[in-house]
């Protein structure tokens, strides 16, 4: 944190608690004493900004502090279990003495972190609001109202009406749902704040309690999405190894007691006798011992990591850590942010909600859900929780007004040492409401700050693309073959442009040089919830294939994760395609996690329509009706009880959205059709078996994933099973042909290929597909990046090998 340097006098009979305060505050001038007298002493010749003491004699200590010290702040260090001291610290807050009161029970490290977050209160501005404002919040389940007199960036002081009790404000009390409105509309809310100090005032007649309370910096995040575990040794050594690296806080504590904790100072990762271990200085001196057992904790990248691990070794200070077997990781936002290049500049303006001044500032980072910028804590007020009506100027220079809310207020270095007045801040933003327009600048600023050669595909004549997908043998999409462009191209431009200029149904990106469209990745809203990653395309002969395959892979898959409301990603790959198979099935054996991801294969069947009148039936099949809400629970619960829980949540087979009828809506309002038809053919007991078909606007998937059809058994082995089928198959035809469309496609299970073999359909390969959770789209990219980088060393390595070979012939 940014706190300037202070002088800080503290007052301990415990040499070693004295010692151990003035080691942890060893960033400031410290004066460390034995009593109170001495202490009257030091501050008659030099005023301490801040004083911690015990609370002995607190009452006549202070008198002393306001003669000598008026302006410090006062810290009582006083334990729980020390009744008499308590009561000292009542009856002194209630002659009027303004202070703060920590536990003396915790340990050295997290007393040194709660006396620096006073210090960060002391050094941030206060204002006070340039009009009445009115605070509420609940204290032991009864509602206050009080008035707002200033705020700072981490606290505030409330004036409460005196019939509110005293004891109930002690220092340490726990306010809830505190918010803070002007003329009836909230400016600021905080699930949270602490009493600091409370004190009784009087404003003529008025009689009321003064409450200065703080907050911390950033609100609590919820997060809906499932805590990963990461088991393979290698991805927890490599977390670990980068946490260290970059410098991030390794936290360390009990399971049973987590204020008892410490930060593992001058981490290492090391090698002894073949096995791993973590090495660093227990600062503070908490106390362990070998064989205990702790939980360790570290944030890196955005991501929150907890694993157990266990004291190898501890002498002097210094620990010997296990690597944890496995981490539980957690993604501190839900999306990831990015810095804009320099041709996409974001300015953000607003009045700050209690001050009223005028503010602009330039964005540092930035998602389609938020933002920051830096501010000076020393003169502006911005407190986490605060409500922002600003307004953001774009690239193209044209100006969005939209809602947000302070999430996070974090200091920064000012890179002029600790004697620097000014107090840069960070203040984290998130977007309340995020207009269209909004939402496309992020995207189009984010792929130019991943790669400046990658464009928005709607930009380019789908023409190009096609030609450069022939040049590449892309030739999988028997609907669309190369040399007919004349009967279907115009729809499939229109569909690709349509998608496009939606900005939430799909994308295209395209890697564009000199020498033209260079390769080719789209990204499609296949379901509410899903982002299928389709159409790779890179043109062969071209020095950097590879690259260019790996970029425009991983930037549509980063794609998929700035949408906020896409939970899950897809992408497929032909068994029979080698090098995607390989690098595939290595992806999902480093990163699968059960409840997170599910891997499928099936067969692509496709039955070609001639066009002429479907000959008569060889016999009775049974009859083929629409599916009611009750057929699609039930499909939804034999789905959920195979175990199928992902593809459920991913492919909308929830009872109610099994007919896809709000995605429907989506794709209409942008002039494209997209829904799903469910079929269902009765047994004794109800659905005996069911058939899901898809629809969509020609195109949308080049293979027609959109347009082809799946069915299940809901009872296998019933002596009907056959003729339902062939009767569910038949309807998914008919249903072809009233479409007008020349072909049927089906995505069958092994176990569905005869049944479709014996109906005139024919495979065309095998494929593989994997849904993944959006937690898991980082470690992805990362892995992915590291394949792409050992494949450029060794060809690099093997082109100077063929080059030494030729000199030396």
């Amino acid at each position: 944190m940014s706190v300037p340097t202070q002088d800080v006098l503290i007052v301990h009979p415990n040499e070693g608690r004295r010692a151990a305060l003035a080691e942890v505050l060893g960033v400031h001038r410290v004066v460390a004493v034995e009593s109170q007298v001495e202490a009257t002493r030091r501050m008659e010749a030099t005023a301490p900004t801040l004083i911690i003491a015990p609370p002995e004699n607190a009452r006549r200590f202070l008198r002393h502090v306001d003669r000598a010290a008026p302006e410090a702040v006062r810290v009582f260090v006083c334990a729980q279990s020390d009744r008499q001291g308590l009561e000292e610290l009542v009856e002194t807050a209630a002659e009027g003495h303004v202070f703060n009161t920590l536990d003396d029970g915790l340990s050295t490290t997290e007393l040194g972190r709660r006396i620096t977050n006073i210090l960060q209160l002391r050094a941030s501005a206060r204002v006070t609001p340039n009009s009445r404002m009115e605070a509420g919040f609940r204290l032991q389940g009864r509602g206050y109202t009080a008035r707002c007199l200033d705020v700072g960036n981490f606290g505030a002081a409330l004036q409460v009406p005196m019939d509110a009790s005293v004891g109930a404000f002690l220092p340490g009390a726990v306010l809830d749902d505190l918010h803070i409105e002007r003329e009836g509309r909230w400016v600021l809310q905080s699930r949270r704040a602490l009493v600091r100090h409370v004190s009784p005032v009087r404003n003529g007649a008025e009689h009321a309690l003064r409450l200065g309370l703080s907050w911390t910096g950033a609100l609590e995040e919820t997060s809906a999405a499932p805590l990963a575990v990461v088991r393979d040794p290698v991805s927890v050594l490599a977390a670990l190894r980068k946490a260290v690296r970059r410098g991030s806080a390794l936290w360390v504590h009990y399971p049973d007691t987590p204020s008892v904790q410490f930060i593992l100072d001058s981490p290492q990762v090391d090698l002894v006798d073949g096995r791993s271990v973590l090495r660093g200085a227990n600062v503070g001196d908490c106390p362990v011992s070998g064989g205990d057992v702790l939980n360790l904790s570290f944030e890196v990248s955005g991501q929150s990591y907890l694993g157990v691990t266990s004291v190898l070794h501890c002498a002097r200070g210094d620990v010997t850590l296990s690597v944890p077997r496995t981490l539980g990781v957690q993604n501190r936002r839900g999306l990831q942010r990015f810095r804009p290049g320099p041709d996409h500049r974001f300015l953000v303006s607003f009045s700050a909600p209690f001050s009223g001044k005028p503010m602009t500032r330039s964005v540092l980072d930035l998602s389609s859900r938020g933002l920051s910028f830096a501010f000076d804590a020393s003169c502006e007020v911005l407190p986490a929780g605060s409500q922002l009506d600003m307004s953001l100027l774009l690239p193209d220079g044209s100006e969005v007004p939209c809602r947000a809310e302070v999430r996070s207020v974090d200091g920064v270095s000012s890179g002029e040492g600790a004697e620097n007045p000014l107090r840069p801040y960070r203040c984290g933003v998130r977007f309340l409401e995020v207009p269209a327009t909004v939402r496309s600048a992020v995207h189009s600023a984010f792929i130019s700050a991943r790669n400046q050669t990658v464009a928005d595909g709607g930009l380019f004549a789908f023409r190009d693309i096609w030609r450069m997908m022939e040049a590449a043998h892309y030739g999988f999409h028997p609907d669309y073959p190369f040399g007919g462009e004349a009967k279907y191209l115009d729809a499939l431009e229109r569909t690709h442009h349509h998608l496009c200029a939606s900005g939430e149904l799909g994308s295209s990106l395209v890697y564009n040089d000199a020498d033209g469209v260079q390769g080719h990745v789209a990204g499609l809203r296949i379901h509410s919830r899903t982002w299928l990653v389709q159409h790779l395309a890179v043109r062969p002969g071209f020095h950097r294939q590879d690259q260019i395959a790996h970029e425009l892979s991983a930037l549509a898959i980063e794609l998929g994760e700035a949408h906020e409301d896409i939970d899950f990603i897809r992408f497929s790959w032909r068994e029979d395609n080698r090098w995607p198979s390989r690098l595939g099935t290595w992806l999902l054996r480093v990163m699968d996690s059960h409840g997170l991801s599910w891997l499928r294969h099936f067969q692509y069947m496709r039955l070609e329509l001639d066009g002429t009148e479907p000959p008569a039936p060889t016999e009775a099949l049974p009859a083929v009706r629409e599916a009611s809400d009750v057929d699609c629970a039930r499909l939804e619960f034999f789905l959920r009880e195979k175990g199928e829980v992902v593809r459920v949540l991913a492919e909308d087979l929830q009872a109610d959205q099994m007919r896809l009828e709000a995605l429907s809506s989506r794709y209409a309002a942008h002039g494209l059709h997209r829904l799903r038809r469910v079929f269902v053919v009765d047994g004794e007991n109800g659905p005996l078996a069911m058939a899901l078909q898809e629809e969509g606007s020609p195109g949308i998937n080049l293979i027609e994933k959109t347009n082809s059809f799946w069915f299940v058994v809901l009872e296998p082995g019933n002596p009907g099973e056959g003729a339902a089928v062939r009767s569910l198959i038949q309807r998914c035809v008919d249903h072809a042909r009233e479409h007008g469309r020349a072909a049927v496609v089906a995505l069958a299970t092994d176990e569905d290929l005869v049944a479709l073999e014996a109906a005139g359909f024919k495979s065309h390969g095998r494929f593989s597909e994997w849904f993944f959770h959006r937690s898991m789209v980082r470690r992805w990219v990362e892995l992915f990046r590291s394949i792409f980088e050992r494949v450029q060393r060794t060809g690099g390595e093997a082109r100077a090998r063929g080059r030494a070979a030729r000199v030396k012939a």
